[in-house]
């Protein structure tokens, strides 16, 4: 139960700064999004942007298992923040875990398939 606890925190955590982000950058604040997407992952994950590009697919899959338990969940909401950033980097793991979110057979947003492809595109 713990640890289910801990996981809806992180996810929490991620949806806020997702809103916080998509508010800055709808304001024309780019460097506002960036800095609080940066701090976001910082607090929630230990790591930075440039940490998580250099991450191999199955250390960013890994993170969304803390514990070793899988969260499709955490895994979008980590894909939907990355998705924000512009780094080539940053879509690429967002597709891994959006891939990984698909192949789990847990419950996925109706939209999946497009935001692959977008982040392909």
């Amino acid at each position: 139960m713990i640890e289910k606890d801990y996981i809806l925190r992180q996810v929490h955590q991620l949806v806020q700064a997702l809103a916080a982000v998509l508010f800055n950058k709808n304001a024309g604040r780019q460097e506002l999004a960036a800095d609080h997407l940066t701090q976001e992952l910082r607090l929630v994950f230990e790591q930075d942007l440039n940490q998580l590009g250099r991450m191999s697919r199955e250390e960013i899959i890994g993170l969304c298992s803390p514990g070793g338990i899988w969260s499709a969940d955490l895994a979008l909401a980590l894909a939907d923040l990355l998705r924000e950033d512009d780094a080539p980097e940053s879509h690429e793991r967002a597709g891994w875990l959006y891939d990984a979110a698909l192949e789990s057979g847990d419950l996925v947003p109706l939209d999946i398939h497009q935001r692959i492809e977008a982040l392909r595109a």
